[in-house]
């Protein structure tokens, strides 16, 4: 038991370092493209335009990084956020008058419905990787086609437009001066921080990415967590989808292919496991943002967007580098303080 304690207490140290790097290095940026930008970069039009941006991001990034916690992956999160928004974007501009108009209680039970599609979606993820033990990068690999097929099948690859104003307002308003896309972000942070730090699921997580082993052994059912982790994953896709809905007005069974890639490159960023066992929410939210600085930063500099995804594939390799052989060290000092005892 003290040995299992001690583990988390090294994995929250980790955990708390990899923030405090992830902080220096937001505060690096800001000043490198303040600096270099001619005043472009440090103004309040554009930190606006980048707090209606991170959202979408940092949720489907939490999405990953809870399936990560438990050593899988969840390759399907793009798929899930676009089948839950042209879901809820049919059922609107189905009920819309030729006027534009429509009932709040339809704008909500079409967002119901795109929640709906993700819990079945997540469901259908937790089944696989659950119950029949498909390895999870298959699993979502497999289901992330399979969603994007029905999604592009049933639309014949056509996008829906022109959603009602009172969805756009979720997207593109603000609440008390802040974006309210940000404000979602904030309250969906605070929510998964919670779920993994203060209760018994998330317990179970951690302890499932640290020992599935030991885990499987165990009297906490490791099959369920598992299984609420995708659930809960595919939930946070879908709200991801109709945040990106509202603020586009537009749903497409297509939108956000690179995400994926982008998403895992903030968790690793953060400072996720991915070999499962600790991380922190708050890693994951200013990974985002130091990523969405640094896009912003490329256009205030006018460098071309191709170095921008050729940066996140460095920052990708770099930090797995880096990981690595911190780990490395961290182990080979842990074994000669063992034997010097």
């Amino acid at each position: 038991m003290n040995e299992r304690l001690q583990r988390f207490s090294t994995a929250g140290l980790l955990a708390d370092r990899k923030v405090t790097q992830l902080m220096g290095f937001t505060t690096f940026t800001l000043i490198f493209f303040t600096v270099f930008s001619f005043n472009i970069f440090f103004t309040p039009e554009n930190f606006r335009s980048m707090a209606y941006q991170v959202p979408e991001i940092a949720i489907l990034s939490i999405a990953v990084m809870l399936s990560m916690l438990t050593g899988g992956i969840d390759l399907s999160i793009v798929g899930i956020s676009n089948a839950a928004a042209l879901v809820s974007a049919y059922i609107m501009t189905q009920k819309m008058t030729e006027g534009g108009d429509i009932s709040t209680m339809w704008i909500i039970a079409a967002c119901l419905a795109g929640i709906l599609i993700g819990l079945i979606c997540g469901a259908i993820n937790s089944i696989l990787i659950a119950i029949l033990n498909v390895t999870p990068i298959l699993a979502t690999l497999a289901t992330m086609t399979l969603f994007n097929g029905i999604a592009i099948g049933i639309t014949n690859g056509v996008s829906v437009s022109d959603l009602p104003k009172q969805f756009m307002r979720v997207g593109n308003g603000t609440f008390l001066g802040i974006p309210t896309p940000f404000v979602l972000m904030v309250v969906i942070a605070i929510f998964v921080g919670y779920l993994i730090n203060r209760t018994s699921l998330g317990l179970k997580v951690l302890l499932i990415g640290t020992n599935r082993k030991a885990a499987q052994y165990s009297v906490m059912g490791d099959r369920k967590v598992i299984a609420w982790t995708y659930i809960i994953s595919g939930l946070l896709s879908s709200l991801a989808g109709l945040i990106i809905a509202s603020r586009t007005s537009a749903a497409s069974p297509d939108f956000g292919n690179s995400y994926i890639l982008l998403a895992i490159v903030v968790v690793v960023l953060g400072g996720i496991n991915p070999m499962g066992g600790f991380g922190t929410v708050t890693g994951v939210v200013l990974a985002t943002i130091v990523l969405q600085m640094v896009s912003s930063g490329f256009n205030a500099l006018r460098f071309s967007q191709f170095f921008y995804l050729l940066a996140q594939g460095g920052v990708l390799v770099l930090v797995m580098i880096l990981n690595t052989v911190f780990e490395k060290r961290r182990i080979n000092r842990s074994i000669n303080k063992s034997l010097d005892s």
